[in-house]
């Protein structure tokens, strides 16, 4: 594996912090150090990174990943307003390797909405029992470590993204995550596409240009993933998972299910479960 793929070692949140507002009375943390890999991300204002020996000065919209282990705190000035987000991470399979490209201070330049959102959603994911929560977070994660890897190569690109295409971009991954996260909820993409002032044949055309699918589509498949993880978790009835997924019944589920995959619900479930369960 390429050591910029490192995304695709599962990742597990072990923090998650976003100050509510900005602050203008001077920020000074104590040193310390964690055991995980923590993001620090500027929202707001100017602020200093103290990573041992060595100081990064960030900007609002930068960004950069404090090892695990390396001692650090963050300074700012007092009268300067400043908003700070940290998310701390490991691997599940005990992956602990950072890509060299990662060093420094990053800038997130068109990725800098999307950037936001991941940390919202995140965060807010870290703060409610719902169900999922967890799994949502994660996923989160890792398409934010993924949005990592694309910054460097980003940054050293010769022109920038015209801003119509970026806030279009922006426009469909916000979209996205709506659909994403609200499957057991009633949503037409109608509605979606006039809450983002937009006809729902531009809606449609922005969503299949930036995600090669249809709002539809994408929402089959997203109701489709996550149906197939609660069977393989096996906690759940297939009345309750229809429910959780957004079908209409326990029927309509099953006939879509088979549609999509071949198997019934409970044929999926039995062939997913390990060897002598």
């Amino acid at each position: 594996m390429h050591p910029e793929q490192f995304w695709r070692h599962p990742p597990r949140v072990r923090l998650a912090v976003m100050m509510p507002r900005g602050s203008r009375r001077g920020i000074r943390f104590q040193a310390h150090r964690h055991a995980f890999h923590e993001i620090g991300f500027l929202l707001e204002g100017e602020c200093d990174w103290h990573l041992g020996r060595r100081r990064a000065s960030l900007r609002a919209g930068d960004l950069l990943i404090v090892p695990a282990g390396v001692e650090h705190f963050e300074r700012s000035a007092a009268g300067t307003q400043t908003r700070i987000a940290w998310l701390g991470f490991d691997f599940a399979d005990g992956y602990d390797e950072l890509p060299g490209l990662l060093g420094g201070v990053l800038a997130t330049g068109a990725y800098e909405g999307q950037i936001t959102r991941l940390f919202e959603v995140i965060c807010a994911e870290r703060q409610t029992p719902a169900l999922g929560h967890e799994e949502r977070a994660e996923l989160a994660m890792r398409e934010l470590l993924i949005l990592l890897c694309r910054l460097p190569a980003a940054g050293a690109a010769k022109s920038p993204r015209p801003a119509k295409a970026a806030r279009a971009a922006e426009l469909v991954r916000s979209a996205a995550l709506t659909l994403s996260g609200n499957l057991a909820q009633p949503m037409r993409i109608r509605d979606l596409a006039h809450y983002h002032a937009l006809s729902t044949a531009h809606f449609t055309l922005l969503f299949r240009r930036h995600l090669g699918m249809t709002p539809g589509r994408y929402l089959q498949t997203a109701r489709l993933e996550r149906a197939k993880t609660l069977l393989r978790e096996g906690a759940l009835s297939t009345k309750e998972i229809a429910a959780a997924c957004g079908y209409v019944d326990a029927a309509h589920f099953c006939h879509a299910f088979k549609a999509a995959t071949g198997r019934s619900p409970k044929q999926w479930r039995d062939a997913s479960e390990p060897p002598g369960q």
